[in-house]
């Protein structure tokens, strides 16, 4: 440890495996020297210490016993970044308040378990909505008329097992493939892919959501008619505060859309996560990532947008913190999300699903001052929150706290005395 550590209020210990996040962290607390000391080596001692770090290399103990030691991730919280889970919470909490913008700001969302395609018509029964909506698609050919619904595993991101359907033929295929590739990945290497909170491999807990496919979407001429989600970055601090940062990402498919929209397994045209483009020849970083606020929409839609995000995330982050079984809020605690919204046709707003250690590394070099100013005001948000005392804060910067979260918008909190 420095000798600056030893007169710092705080110490952050500061190890992230990607370098690109690595680099900005660092230098967004290097602003708050020697108020804050930072380590990234070494072991984690420091009588009041920040562990930003890693999911897994977090000290939980420490972090739940001390008052003095701090996490940039709360230690369970699958009932927000597990789709089936989320998906379970936000219907509970929709039943109890039928008036919540989650009753249309989220997609038709089925829990689907299955331990082997053998047994698909007894899953199927226990959504039978979707096996109704495929035997109604019989005998229509044009494909944005037929219902279509799209599969994805409980556990993983970026884009990883996700299908489009509208037949059961085609979803039998496609889960008879992705058990085949399970039984391949559990020969290769058994601890290959594992959940951060309990350790158990993905290919053994078979569980997914199967989502009704918005295959309407909205689509910009000025923006080759391509599919697009929004990418929103939130950060949940204490016991809690939830702040959405304005500087949204438009994330684009590198194909257009409607030339493909019966072609499902066309994934260029129907996904748009950008960890798969990125392998793929002529690949243009600046086509592919936008900035919301550019989009090619007048300034009140825009705001319109905007307003729904913000109110279908203050009615998720409601519904996940009432089920302290899956997700708590500790007080010591901070983290940044990744959302991912659809938008329709109507310019409705549609929540996808919730990511923990979002892929900040998608943005790229063009954007990355978006992911810098997010930074930058997790930052602020935890040195103000959690680190520094008010008298230990100089004024000017206070100042320069203030302007660093001047574009992270409050949309949720809640004031709870519990101690977990």
């Amino acid at each position: 440890m420095s000798a600056e550590a030893t007169t710092a209020a705080a110490t952050v210990f500061v190890e992230m495996d990607e370098p690109y996040v690595q680099e900005i962290l660092l230098a967004a607390f290097a602003k708050y020297s020697p108020l804050l000391a930072v380590q990234t080596t070494g072991p984690a001692t420091a009588p009041r210490l920040m562990h930003w770090r890693e999911y897994e290399k977090i000290d939980w103990d420490a972090v739940h016993r001390s008052t003095t030691t701090f996490a940039s991730a709360f230690c369970i919280r699958k009932g927000l970044i597990r789709k089936a889970q989320m998906s379970f919470n936000i219907k509970l909490f929709v039943a109890k308040n039928p008036d919540s913008i989650l009753k249309t700001g989220v997609p038709e969302t089925w829990i689907f378990e299955l331990d082997d395609v053998y047994y698909l018509d007894e899953a199927l029964m226990e959504c039978y909505e979707v096996e109704d909506g495929m035997r109604a698609n019989e005998g229509i050919d044009d494909p944005r008329l037929r219902e279509q619904f799209i599969l994805k595993p409980s556990l993983t991101g970026r884009g990883a097992g996700i299908y489009v359907f509208d037949t059961r033929e085609r979803l039998e295929s496609l889960l008879e493939r992705e058990f085949e590739s399970d039984d391949e990945d559990e020969d290769e290497d058994a601890d290959a892919d594992e959940d951060q909170e309990s350790g158990q491999a993905v290919s053994q807990i078979r569980e997914w959501v199967i989502q009704r496919y918005i295959n309407r979407p909205l689509l910009l001429p000025k923006h080759g008619n391509r599919k697009f989600h929004l990418r929103v970055y939130v950060l949940a601090a204490g016991n809690l505060d939830v702040y959405v940062y304005r500087h949204i990402l438009a994330l684009f498919a590198p194909r257009p859309y409607a030339e493909s929209a019966g072609n499902l397994d066309d994934q260029r045209a129907h996904l748009t996560n950008t960890c798969l483009q990125a392998q793929l020849e002529g690949f243009d970083e600046s086509d592919a990532v936008r900035l919301f606020w550019d989009l090619d929409l007048d300034r009140g839609k825009l705001d319109g947008i905007f307003d729904q995000i913000c109110k279908i995330l203050s009615d998720t982050f409601a519904a996940v913190s009432n089920e302290s079984t899956s997700f708590q809020a500790w007080a010591n605690c901070i983290e940044q999300f990744g959302f991912d919204f659809l938008l329709d046709e109507d310019c409705n707003a549609l929540m996808l699903e919730a990511n923990a250690y979002p892929d900040f590394k998608q943005t790229g070099d063009g954007l990355k001052s978006v992911v810098e100013g997010f930074m930058a005001a997790s930052v602020a948000t935890a040195a103000d929150a959690l680190l520094l005392k008010d008298a230990d804060v100089p004024g000017e910067l206070r100042l320069m706290m203030d302007a660093d979260r001047t574009d992270l918008v409050k949309v949720f909190s809640r004031n709870d005395a519990r101690q977990w």
